[in-house]
């Protein structure tokens, strides 16, 4: 628990084109960089920064073809058209969040661990990172609200601590945020799933996905 504590306190890629026939989305598949993979449907990219396309989409040894890499330890994916400042962007707002804070092999426990907390330790990890956001928005637009605690998931068979609340900035719609720490021996792998709550008939099914499609395989 005590490791828990510590790594939720703290606070990637190549692509390739398939077709979703339950969410008439195409889809693109990500290798993440000393991560592991992820699909994003195609109302999404990737926010301008370190990233280049590959010539050469099929990797050897590799179950999908891909065609982007990502160099960084952060990585975010928005809707469509924000990289081009596209108007018709701006009507709505989504964001996948990946990143990775590296510490100390045995900072944290390992990939493989089932770990579990009693229903005690949860509430109090839930009051305490509860302050933190709270804290955190202090002094910005920001404001939390409402809190929706946090709970111990799995994912493509990893242990994850969920953290779930609804969030404003300023007068704009309200915002639900799930956030996602995997812990991996010396590095905590977040992955954060934001949308405006008016439209979450849209975005949901796509993050929900999104979400079982994250497979980390560079375990530590």
């Amino acid at each position: 628990m005590k490791k828990i504590l510590k790594a939720v306190l703290l606070i990637l890629l190549f692509s390739a084109v398939c077709y979703s026939q339950t969410l008439n989305e195409i889809i693109q598949n990500y290798r993440l960089l000393n991560v592991g993979y992820i699909s994003i449907p195609s109302s999404m990219e990737i926010q301008s920064g370190n990233y280049k396309k590959l010539l050469d989409s099929i990797q050897t040894g590799q179950s999908k073809p891909f065609s982007y890499e990502v160099s960084s330890n952060k990585v975010i994916f928005q809707q469509k058209g924000l990289n081009d400042l596209d108007k018709s962007a701006f009507g709505s707002y989504a964001r996948v969040i990946l990143e990775a804070t590296i510490n100390n092999i045995g900072d944290y426990e390992k990939i493989t661990t089932k770990y579990t907390a009693t229903q005690t330790e949860l509430a109090e990890l839930s009051k305490d990172l509860k302050l933190q956001v709270q804290q955190g928005f202090s002094g910005t637009q920001l404001k939390l609200i409402s809190w929706y605690g946090v709970s111990i998931v799995t994912i493509n068979g990893r242990t994850a601590l969920k953290i779930s609340y609804l969030r404003q900035l300023g007068a704009n719609p309200y915002v639900v945020v799930n956030n996602y720490r995997f812990q991996n021996n010396d590095r905590l792998h977040s992955l954060t799933l934001s949308y405006r709550q008016s439209d979450e008939s849209n975005w949901k099914p796509l993050f929900t996905n999104i979400l079982n499609s994250f497979t980390i395989t560079n375990v530590r």
